[in-house]
C-alpha cells in the first residue's frame, strides 16, 4: 500500500492491546476516573481468551498509520 501523504511503500503490521480491546476517543472525551475510556470506538477487538489486535499499515518515512477498523465499533 502507498502512503496517501508522501507516495512511500508502507509496512502492513499488527497493534496488539494488552488486556483491554483499545478505544480511540475524540479529544473533548476525557478517560473515566483516570482509568478507562466510558464510549468512544474500539479499535482493536479479540476474544476472551485474546488479546485485542488491529491489522494496520505504517509509514517510516512520514510516521503516520491507516488502520482499518473492526466491524464491532461500539462500545
Amino acid at each position: 500500500m502507498k502512503c496517501p501523504y508522501c507516495s512511500t511503500e508502507m509496512t502492513k503490521g499488527t497493534i496488539y492491546g494488552d488486556r483491554y480491546a483499545l478505544k480511540w476517543l475524540p479529544e473533548d472525551k476525557k478517560l473515566f476516573l483516570g482509568l478507562w475510556a466510558k464510549g468512544g470506538t474500539k479499535v482493536g477487538v479479540g476474544g476472551v481468551f485474546e488479546r485485542p489486535q488491529v491489522e494496520s499499515y505504517m509509514c517510516r518515512s512520514c510516521s503516520k498509520m491507516i488502520i482499518d477498523l473492526p466491524q464491532e465499533q461500539d462500545a
